[in-house]
């Protein structure tokens, strides 16, 4: 079912569920972004694990934090260095896991990190990756922040490493259960030869939902590998834009944070990318 022209609002058009190119919103005015974060690039982290050396895995349970400092002497890979957590998790669990580095930088003995995550699964190949974006908290703490859905029973390993090659630094880490209720969990792609818009060639896709009147609704996108820095918009069945990613977790993640829909009605979410060069692999959560 096509999604009806919205009013107006800068968005000339709105896409459809099934059809191949379309004009939509333009994510180039999305935000005020600092310079050190619109330019940041990836760390473009492998699995540290392709060397002949064997790391040691500490047990990671869902009630404690743990703490750690990267530093000469640890486990290395790709110029970082590393610590290695591992947790037994179960088919469709949900997790989080929020990794703090320390924002200490007395001269001293400066062991501020700008930390890094890499999330394996059983087969020691990557399931998901996450820096920190180049955000930081009013007291210049840095998080890495991810939630995710376990895809198999078995042993998860969790990587710790800092963002930049070879920085050394203290850091915690906390696994614990999503407890979140999600009316739409999806894993999806973004590709050119999909949907794409008329004006710049990105690519988006549409997921639609059924909404109730002063329902408040919350949507998630998170670039899974960080390849792209994603823009939501959510829209009803006029196409009328009843609210827009509110930026609040990220370069590599999107969040309309309790949007109150104002009618029963079919809303539609839209996820594009703010660069139209960008590609990449995403999970959208609705709760």
């Amino acid at each position: 079912m096509p999604v009806p022209k919205p009013s107006t609002t800068g968005y000339p058009s709105t896409p459809t569920v099934t059809g191949t190119t379309t004009s939509a919103p333009n994510p180039s005015g999305r935000r005020s972004t600092p310079s050190r974060q619109r330019n940041r690039q990836p760390a473009n982290v492998g699995s540290p694990l392709a060397t002949s050396i064997t790391p040691t895995f500490r047990e990671i349970n869902f009630v404690d934090i743990a703490f750690g400092v990267l530093a000469p002497g640890d486990y290395q890979s790709q110029g970082r260095y590393f610590h290695f957590y591992e947790f037994e998790g179960r088919e469709n669990q949900l997790i989080q896991i929020r990794l703090t580095g320390s924002a200490d930088q007395r001269r001293s003995n400066n062991l501020s990190l700008d930390p890094y995550l890499l999330l394996l699964d059983p087969n020691n190949q990557v399931l998901l990756k996450r820096g920190t974006g180049g955000g930081v908290d009013n007291r210049g703490v840095k998080d890495a922040f991810i939630f995710v859905r376990l895809p198999a029973k078995g042993t998860y390993k969790i990587a710790v490493t800092s963002q930049n090659p070879s920085q050394k630094g203290r850091y915690s880490i906390a696994l614990r259960n999503d407890r979140a209720s999600y009316t739409l969990d999806q894993s999806r792609e973004l590709t050119s030869a999909g949907l794409t818009l008329k004006q710049n060639r990105s690519p988006y896709n549409v997921s639609k939902f059924q909404g109730k009147k002063n329902q408040l609704v919350s949507i998630r996108v998170d670039s899974i590998f960080e390849q792209f820095s994603p823009y939501i918009v959510l829209l009803n069945s006029k196409g009328q834009i009843v609210a827009s990613d509110s930026d609040k977790d990220g370069k590599y993640s999107a969040l309309i944070d309790r949007a109150r829909l104002p009618e029963d009605d079919t809303y539609y979410i839209v996820v594009i990318s703010a660069n139209a060069q960008e590609r990449g692999t995403y999970r959208l959560t609705l709760f």
